[in-house]
Formats: C-alpha cells, structure tokens, sequence
C-alpha cells in the first residue's frame, strides 16, 4: 500500500469517525484534552485503526 493510500485511510477514519465524537467531547468537557487523547490513542477502537495506519508508514 502506498503512504499516499495509507494517509487517505487515516483521513477518511478521521472524518467519519473522529470528527464530532461525543464521547472525545464530553471527555475533552469533563477531563481535559489530555484525558481525551488519551482514551482515543488506548481505548478507541478507531484510534487503535488509526494507529495501526500510521504503523504501516514507519513499516513497522
């Protein structure tokens, strides 16, 4: 798969997903944007796709 398919992937993830989450907002609401991060990269099952993609740029 090319960067550029794999950077489309991450974007089209980001928009239909990421884009107005309810819970990354009421985390970012009660916890911070620490917090809210935090759950997206470790506990969302979008953010381990996302960072699955983002593996496969650095080849890992």
């Amino acid at each position: 798969m090319k960067n550029s398919q794999i950077i489309n992937e991450i974007d089209q993830l980001l928009e239909n997903y990421c884009e107005g989450c309810f819970v990354k907002n009421q985390l970012r609401k009660e916890k911070g944007k620490s917090k809210a991060h935090q759950f997206c990269i470790n506990e969302c099952t979008v953010g381990e796709e996302i960072k699955e993609a983002g593996n496969k740029l650095y080849g890992k």
